[in-house]
C-alpha cells in the first residue's frame, strides 16, 4: 500500500486553471444529433409533458445545491408521497429521465402517482454555486467527498422535501454513489434514518474490497502523486459538463454509438445490446457532469484499504478533524431505515462479493435482490430496456406496500 501523506491539506489561492468548451448547440442541431442529448433537465420534462418545478437548497456549509421536482400524474383528491431521487458519481438529475418516459425511472414514478425529487449534489452542472466561494476561482470549493455530500447535501435536500411536502418521512432511491453517500449520512447523522420510509439502492457502493478494473486499480496505487501533480496544475474539479471529456463523449456516443458501448463495457461490466443504442448515447451525453479531484481520491483510499471509511487527511489532518491518528470507519450498523439492495452480477463497480460485506452489517435489510440475468450491470438498472419489468416493479412493489 502506498504512503499516506501525513502533511495538512492546503489549498492554492492563484485561480484555477479552466479548459471549458461552450456546448455549442448550433453545432449539435447541423450534425443531426438527437436534441435529447443536449436538451437540460427541464427542457425534457418539457418536452415529455411532465410539469416540472426548480427548487433551490442551500446547505449547512453553504452550497447552493438545485432539486427538480416532477409533479405527480394522478386523480385529484390523492395527496402523493413523496420521493427523494440522488445520482451517481458523475452523473446529474438527468439521469433518471434521460432515455425517455418507458424506462426513465423519474417519469415512471411521477406517472405512478409518485412525488419525484430529484436532487443534485454539490460541484454537478447543477449545483455549481456556493454563498462565498467560486467554483472557478477558489480552490476551497472543491474541498468535499462523498462524505460531505452524506453530512450536508443528502440532509439539507430531505429536510426541504419533508418541509415543503408536509410529511414527516419520504422515499430514498439512490444509484452508485448516491447509496454511498446515503450510507455515509446514516452513518454520521443517524437520526435522518427516521425520515426514511423505505431506501432503495440500486448498485450498491460500499465496500471496494473486490475492485478489479486494472486500470483503474493502477490508478488509485498511484492517486496520491497523480492528485498531487493535478493540484499542482490548478486543477480541483474533474469531467466537468463543459470540460472538453464531456464534449468528446457527446460526439462519440452520438455519432459512434458502438464504441460508446465499447467504452462502458471496459469501465462497467456492460454487455452490448442490454440499452438501446439510442436511449445509450443520449444517456452516457448526459454524465461526466463534474465532481471534485478529492471525492475520486476517497474512492482510491476505500479500494487501498478495503475498508469503507472516512477520507485520509493524513496523521495531522486526521487529529484535527476526527481526533484520531486514522480516518474512522463509515458505522453502517447504524443505518437503521428499511433499506432494500438491488444488484446486477455483472456489475464492475458494485460486485456481489462487496454487497455481501455491505449485506452483513446492515440491520434493517428488507431484501437483497440480485437482477435475474447474468449479464445485469451498473447502468442496466436505470437505463435498461427490461429495467421496468426486473427493478422498476420492484420499487414500485415496495414503496406502495410501505406508504400507507
Amino acid at each position: 500500500m502506498p504512503h499516506i501523506d501525513t502533511s495538512r491539506p492546503t489549498f492554492r489561492p492563484t485561480r484555477l486553471v479552466s479548459y471549458s468548451l461552450p456546448q455549442k448547440r448550433q453545432l449539435k442541431k447541423s450534425l443531426g444529433f438527437n436534441e435529447d442529448v443536449y436538451l437540460n433537465f427541464t427542457e425534457l420534462t418539457d418536452k415529455y409533458k411532465y410539469p416540472t418545478e426548480v427548487h433551490t437548497v442551500t446547505t449547512e456549509d453553504g452550497y447552493i445545491l438545485t432539486v427538480f421536482r416532477i409533479l405527480p400524474k394522478c386523480s385529484d383528491g390523492v395527496k402523493p408521497y413523496p420521493v427523494f431521487a440522488l445520482h451517481g458519481i458523475f452523473d446529474t438529475a438527468d439521469m433518471w429521465i434521460a432515455t425517455g418516459t418507458r424506462t426513465g425511472l423519474g417519469y415512471v414514478l411521477a406517472s405512478n402517482c409518485y412525488d419525484v425529487w430529484a436532487g443534485n449534489h454539490r460541484g454537478n452542472f447543477y449545483s455549481r454555486r456556493h454563498v462565498k466561494l467560486d467554483p472557478n476561482q477558489d480552490p476551497e470549493y472543491w474541498n468535499y467527498t462523498f462524505d460531505e455530500h452524506g453530512n450536508y447535501d443528502i440532509p439539507a435536500m430531505i429536510d426541504y422535501v419533508l418541509r415543503t411536502t408536509g410529511y414527516s418521512k419520504l422515499f430514498y432511491i439512490g444509484h452508485s454513489q448516491g447509496t454511498t453517500d446515503y450510507f455515509a449520512m446514516n452513518s454520521l447523522r443517524p437520526e435522518y434514518n427516521d425520515k426514511v420510509r423505505v431506501g432503495i439502492m440500486l448498485a450498491p457502493v460500499a465496500w471496494m474490497k473486490h475492485y478489479s478494473n486494472p486500470i483503474a486499480l493502477i490508478a488509485a496505487q498511484q492517486y496520491e502523486a497523480i492528485k498531487a501533480f493535478i493540484d499542482n496544475a490548478g486543477l480541483n474539479e474533474i469531467f466537468g459538463r463543459e470540460h472538453i471529456v464531456h464534449f468528446i463523449m457527446e460526439f462519440v456516443c452520438e455519432l459512434q454509438p458502438r464504441l460508446c458501448e465499447v467504452l462502458l463495457t471496459f469501465a462497467t461490466g456492460y454487455k452490448s445490446g442490454t440499452i438501446p443504442l439510442k436511449d445509450l448515447s443520449v444517456a452516457v451525453s448526459h454524465v461526466f457532469s463534474g465532481t471534485s479531484i478529492k471525492n475520486i481520491a476517497h474512492f482510491a483510499q476505500l479500494v487501498l484499504t478495503k475498508n469503507f471509511q472516512r477520507y485520509n487527511e493524513g496523521t495531522l489532518g486526521n487529529l484535527e478533524r476526527y481526533g484520531t491518528r486514522k480516518p474512522p470507519l463509515y458505522n453502517v450498523s447504524r443505518v437503521s431505515s428499511p433499506v432494500v439492495l438491488i444488484s446486477g452480477e455483472n456489475d464492475a463497480l458494485s460486485s456481489l462479493k462487496d454487497v455481501d460485506i455491505l449485506v452483513s452489517k446492515l440491520p434493517n435489510l428488507l431484501e437483497n435482490y440480485v437482477v435475474p440475468r447474468p449479464y445485469w450491470s451498473h447502468h442496466n438498472h436505470i437505463w435498461g430496456s427490461n429495467a421496468p419489468e426486473l427493478v422498476y416493479t420492484k420499487v414500485l412493489d415496495y414503496f406502495n406496500k410501505y406508504k400507507d
